[in-house]
C-alpha cells in the first residue's frame, strides 16, 4: 500500500472504532443495563420459582406414591403369609384396600382441583382428615370453599375434617 492509502485506511479504522465504541457504550450504558438486568432478574426469579413449587409437588407426590407402594406390597406379602394368623392376614388385607382407597381419593382431588384452576397441589387423605397443600400466595374465601368442597365430595367427611394450606 502507498503511504497516503495507508493513511485513509488507519483513519478509516479509526473512525470505525471510535463509532462500535460509541454504539457498545451506549447500548450498555448503566441505566439501560440496570433496567434490562433488573426486568430480566424478576422474571428469572420469578421462573425459577415456579419450578421449585413443581418440584416440590412432583417430588411430594412421588414420595407419597413410593411409600403407598412398599406399604401396599408389605401388606400383600402378610396377607399371603400362612404363617401368621386369620385374623392379622385379614386386617393387612383390611389395610391394604384402606390405602388404596385413600390413594385413589387422594389422586382423584388433586385431578379434580387442577381442573378447578389449581394445578400444583397434592392431598394427603386419612380415615378422618384431608389435607390438601396448595401453590398461592393467599387464598381467597372463594378458593377455600371450592378446594374443601372438591375434598368433601370425594371424600364425604365434613367441612371441619378438611385442612387447606397455601405453599408459596
Amino acid at each position: 500500500m502507498q503511504r497516503p492509502q495507508l493513511i485513509r485506511f488507519a483513519a478509516f479504522v479509526t473512525v470505525l472504532a471510535v463509532l462500535l465504541g460509541y454504539v457498545v457504550y451506549h447500548r450498555t450504558s448503566p441505566e439501560a443495563s440496570v433496567s434490562t438486568v433488573s426486568h430480566l432478574s424478576v422474571q428469572a426469579r420469578a421462573q425459577n420459582r415456579l419450578v421449585q413449587l413443581e418440584n416440590y409437588f412432583v417430588n411430594f407426590r412421588m414420595r407419597r406414591d413410593q411409600l403407598m407402594s412398599k406399604e401396599i406390597a408389605t401388606l400383600e406379602a402378610l396377607t399371603k403369609n400362612p404363617g401368621i394368623s386369620k385374623s392379622a392376614r385379614d386386617e393387612a388385607a383390611r389395610t391394604m384396600v384402606e390405602d388404596t382407597q385413600e390413594l385413589k381419593a387422594e389422586t382423584r382431588i388433586e385431578g379434580l382441583l387442577a381442573g378447578r384452576g389449581f394445578p400444583l397441589s397434592a392431598a394427603t387423605v386419612t380415615a378422618n382428615q384431608v389435607v390438601i397443600l396448595v401453590a398461592a400466595n393467599k387464598l381467597t374465601t372463594q378458593d377455600v370453599a371450592q378446594i374443601a368442597n372438591t375434598a368433601t365430595s370425594v371424600t364425604g367427611l365434613p367441612p371441619q375434617d378438611v385442612v387447606i394450606l397455601p405453599k408459596s
